[in-house]
């Protein structure tokens, strides 16, 4: 007999991946498994909403000021080089590591509570300007309490 599986929705975050499928021989059984644990691995996860203060092209100096006002904690792992802090354009405490190659992304890592939060900058257009906010994500300690 062939079996056919038709993907309803798939879920991801952080490590937890889930999808939903249908298929002739097990019915609903995956959907409801998958839904039955997206409360949960969204909790355990620290699914939360993103912060809503970060903006694609945003200053990362003007970016670091809200973050903190809004209780992220600086939190790089040790210290970078000082070509890392050349690169980024500023001496931030949350400034983990710079790319000295490439497009030239630098992270910057926070903290509050059970969450870290990673943001990812590009060079401004001018090279004695902060580089501007890339992208975002955040992780659970609890997931991942290595990081």
């Amino acid at each position: 007999m062939k079996r056919t599986t038709n993907v309803l929705s798939e879920w991801s975050h952080a490590q937890f991946h889930c999808y939903a499928e249908i298929d002739a021989d097990d019915g609903m059984r995956w959907f409801s498994l998958c839904a039955a644990a997206l409360p949960f691995m969204t909790a355990v996860a620290g699914a939360s909403p993103l912060p809503s203060t970060l903006e694609t092209g945003q200053s990362i100096l003007v970016a670091d000021q809200t973050l903190i006002s809004d209780g992220w904690n600086p939190a790089a792992d040790q210290s970078v080089e000082p070509f890392e802090q050349d690169l980024a354009g500023n001496r931030l405490s949350s400034l983990a590591s710079c790319s000295g190659t490439g497009v030239g992304y630098c992270r910057y890592d926070y903290r509050r509570q059970n969450l870290r939060l990673f943001v990812v900058t590009i060079p401004a257009e001018q090279p004695d300007e902060a580089g501007r906010v890339a992208r975002w994500w955040t992780e659970s300690t609890l997931v991942n309490p290595e990081r």
